[in-house]
């Protein structure tokens, strides 16, 4: 497997070709005993510093029926092929940053798509650039059917079938996959740029676990399979190593990782598939 990069090489590369850019704290992931202690985090227990819940938010406890069908709370226009393909755009863009520059409410793999979601479907303004820092200036087409936002939040996910308010702009891992996304299949090679990985861990306490499938990053020179996620809180103790970190990692290298159980394989049974977000 190849050698694992550290972050400060990232940093040196793109510090080259951005103008002065802060040392990285993460480790860009490529294999070993990093890639595993990396994965056994705890993913979506509950909302980040400066998220909020909606009351009408339900955790995954409560079974939704099937099948979904859009509408609800308010009218809603269906996305076209443009606002789909704009909606993907910066979601991966915003999912990719994360790894480069952190933000406060992202504290698990469920924050990171929501917090994705979340940016990608707000209006881009010049304040919004400055606001998220993002370590490269990329202009995409707006979503235009985009969600109102409602008391200061962006009503994404699918929460409820019944009741005044059926979206919500927080869920937890397994309601965004089971809820909000469509299963595309175990074989990832039918993956496209803002796909999530899911796995299903049944031995953590959290058991879902979501990776974002970037493909080609903007903030690399090579590869076109790059993955990120965000490993959860490591541990119960509250100091910042505990608190977990986004990171990085090449398909590649994460088909071949050291414990069977995080391969993307349709052969393991810890791998759900490959789920494709729907938006709201």
């Amino acid at each position: 497997m190849p050698t694992a990069r550290s972050s400060s090489d990232t940093a040196a590369k793109l510090s080259g070709s951005l103008g002065r850019m802060p040392m990285f704290k993460h480790v860009l992931l490529a294999s070993g005993a990093v890639l595993a202690a990396s994965l056994t985090a705890a993913c979506g227990a509950g909302p980040g510093p400066g998220e909020r819940v909606d009351g009408a938010a339900r955790r995954s406890g409560t079974p939704a029926s099937s099948p979904r069908e859009r509408g609800g709370d308010s009218a809603r226009r269906s996305p076209d092929a443009a606002d789909r393909e704009a909606f993907r755009a910066w979601f991966v863009l915003l999912a990719d940053a994360q790894f480069y520059r952190p933000t406060t409410d992202v504290t698990d793999c469920a924050g990171l798509v929501r917090h994705a979601a979340r940016e990608a479907l707000r209006p881009h303004t010049t304040e919004w650039l400055r606001r998220m820092r993002l370590p490269m200036t990329r202009v995409y087409p707006e979503v235009v059917n985009r969600p109102a936002a409602r008391d200061g939040m962006v009503p994404i996910f699918r929460v409820s079938d019944d009741g005044d308010v059926r979206h919500a702009e927080f869920a937890d891992a397994q309601t965004i996959v089971r809820d909000n996304a469509t299963r595309v299949g175990r074989d990832v090679a039918a993956r496209r740029p803002g796909d999530l990985l899911v796995f299903y861990q049944p031995q953590q306490d959290e058991p879902y676990h979501l990776m974002v499938f970037v493909g080609r990053s903007v903030f690399e020179e090579e590869g076109n399979d790059w993955v990120v996620y965000h490993t959860g809180p490591i541990t119960e103790e509250i100091d910042e190593a505990a608190q977990g970190e986004a990171r990085k990692v090449r398909l590649g290298d994460l088909m071949r990782h050291p414990e069977p159980r995080w391969r993307p394989l349709a052969v393991n049974p810890r791998f759900l598939g490959v789920y494709r977000l729907r938006l709201p």
